[in-house]
């Protein structure tokens, strides 16, 4: 079996795609995804930026408690993630306005640059500019009232609900995943990791074995988690099928010490960022045929929430396994099952009040005469009617 990050595997991963492509279409053309991803911006320049600039601004904003945290003024400041994503929007604006000063981005400049991405990309544009400029109105560099981005919104969320976000893994993306990747490989321990244990990727990719915990004599999963920046602890006991997984990866010998899953390096199992935790299992539900746009790692767990609420667990158990703080995500999942239950059920209903005795069975048609046609008008009538005078 080829193994990841070599040039075998990844000739094959981009013939699997190219395949998928030629079948489906190219929407989820991940070869140019993935080239448009990795394109160089330019580099910024290495001089002192002038000050009241864009650039100095944006220099000085990454070396803020707004940026790296300190709790002692209030400020917890970006996860690692976060700060990323900022970088690559806001140092897209740089290269053209970055030596000019802030005044340049009016709000007619910024709405022109959201107008120029997707809902979702705009929408992280203008939260980027926003933390930049809270920044501003706290260090007193700029007034409240000058504030360019007032009033402007994007259509992140309604785009959200109207395309459900990421999509839910299907059974049959399941089963196809696993009929590719047999227990006892690196891309089944990654897809029983999400399956299993319901983690978001920010955990999934650190979890190893100082995350199994004995709890009231039962085998746990046990992690803060990183959204919560761990001030919340999932608990959630080891599956039957995650136990012979995770037996059949340490015979494999691919668990590591420190984490399940990771690079190797020098024969051993390092952590590596979630970035390129997400993007190698991609590339191996790729090669098993999941390709489909906005499916990726966190379909896996949304579809395990789907069965949670079918499952008929309460709010209180789905917000305990899946690490939820707000009632609103597991009452959504509850909704949608008891919704499609009360649409089965209320079928069922129909299906037997159309399967009933019909009229016919106890209103008889008015008796016949000798040439075998009712007599009167052979209007039927109910009994009640009948010998009544109008």
């Amino acid at each position: 079996m080829k193994m990841a990050g070599t040039a075998e595997f990844e000739a094959e991963v981009d013939t699997a795609i190219a395949a998928q492509i030629a079948l489906f279409g190219n929407e989820g053309d991940y070869i140019n995804a993935q080239k448009q991803r990795n394109e160089p911006r330019p580099a910024l320049p290495e001089t002192p930026a002038k000050p009241g600039t864009l650039r100095w601004y944006w220099n000085g904003y990454k070396q803020s408690d707004h940026w790296l945290g300190d709790l002692s003024v209030g400020h917890e400041g970006l996860a690692e993630s976060t700060r990323l994503q900022r970088t690559g929007l806001i140092e897209s604006l740089v290269p053209e306005n970055g030596e000019k000063p802030f005044a340049v981005l009016t709000r007619k400049v910024i709405k022109a640059e959201m107008k120029a991405r997707t809902p979702s990309q705009a929408g992280n544009l203008l939260s980027a500019l926003r933390g930049l400029i809270r920044w501003m109105i706290d260090e007193g560099h700029l007034d409240e009232d000058d504030d360019p981005t007032t009033g402007l919104k994007s259509g992140k969320a309604k785009a959200s609900r109207e395309t459900g976000g990421f999509v839910p893994w299907s059974e049959d993306d399941m089963a196809r995943y696993r009929a590719k990747w047999p227990l006892g490989t690196e891309a089944r321990l990654m897809f029983d990791i999400l399956h299993y244990t319901f983690l978001r990727l920010g955990d999934a990719h650190r979890f190893g074995p100082p995350h199994l915990r004995q709890i009231v004599r039962k085998m746990a999963v046990q992690i803060a988690t990183e959204k919560s920046r761990g001030n919340t602890t999932v608990t959630v006991p080891v599956h039957p099928e995650f136990a012979e997984s995770l037996r059949a990866a340490r015979t494999s010998g691919i668990i590591g010490a420190e984490v399940f899953t990771g690079k190797v390096v020098r024969g051993r199992v390092v952590p590596m960022n979630k970035k390129a935790w997400a993007a190698k299992f991609k590339k191996y539900a790729v090669l098993a045929g999941v390709n489909e746009p906005k499916k990726s790692c966190h379909g896996v767990r949304k579809a395990r929430a789907e069965v949670a609420a079918y499952a008929d667990c309460t709010e209180s158990q789905m917000m305990a396994m899946f690490g939820w703080t707000d009632p609103k995500m597991p009452a959504h999942y509850i909704a949608q099952a008891n919704r499609e239950r009360l649409g089965i059920s209320g079928m069922d209903k129909i299906v037997a009040f159309d399967q009933s005795q019909s009229l016919d069975d106890f209103m008889p048609l008015p008796e016949a005469n000798n040439g075998g046609t009712p007599r009167g008008n052979g209007v039927v009538t109910f009994p009640g009617n009948i010998g009544k005078k109008a």
